[in-house]
């Protein structure tokens, strides 16, 4: 059987990675937790780092729900995923549905870590991880932007209005009433 070191190499990962976001081992039955920007690995080994087996859970937005109760014990994470081994090819049948419970822990670092290796980046995640990784493509990040920015968001709105109120009456739509002088 090979290491989980191994299986991670098989999907082009490390743990030696600048993607990688957390790497801990700290339930029973050596099951460790081992996170990267789009996605984590839930790996159960034995002895030297021989793999038995494991999860790779997928951080996509419309199929990602986590949640962290104030005051719980446990991070609630339900998302798509499949089991994994020494393949990169799995049929779409392996995909399915998992609801995954991950105490906190008391160490804060380390519940920090564990929170950034099993959430969702968002818009501030994903600056964050161009500027420390360079992993996540300019055209990605430009597109986030324009997305939350001015694809009928807010910013468009108030930034007609501003531009509007800075033009003055020549740009004003308002109509003369039938009673008014001009």
């Amino acid at each position: 059987m090979a290491s989980y070191h191994r299986v991670l190499e098989v999907f082009g990962r490390s743990i030696d990675q600048k993607s990688l976001e957390c790497d801990y081992e700290r339930w029973s039955g050596k099951v460790r937790l081992i996170g990267f920007v789009d996605s984590f690995f839930l790996i159960c080994y034995s002895g030297v780092s021989r793999f038995e087996h494991g999860l790779l859970i997928y951080k996509e937005p419309t199929y990602f729900k986590f949640v962290s109760e104030k005051g719980g014990l446990d991070y609630n994470i339900t998302t798509l995923g499949h089991p994994v081994g020494l393949t990169t090819q799995y049929p779409a049948s392996s995909l399915k549905k998992y609801d995954i419970k991950l105490r906190k822990g008391r160490d804060i670092v380390m519940r920090k870590r564990i929170r950034r290796g099993v959430t969702q980046h968002n818009f501030f995640g994903l600056l964050h991880d161009s500027v420390r990784l360079g992993v996540v493509t300019q055209a990605e990040l430009i597109g986030t932007i324009i997305g939350k920015t001015i694809g009928g968001s807010t910013f468009e709105d108030v930034a007609g209005k501003y531009l509007d109120a800075l033009s003055g009456a020549k740009g004003s739509r308002n109509l003369a009433l039938s009673g008014e002088r001009t």
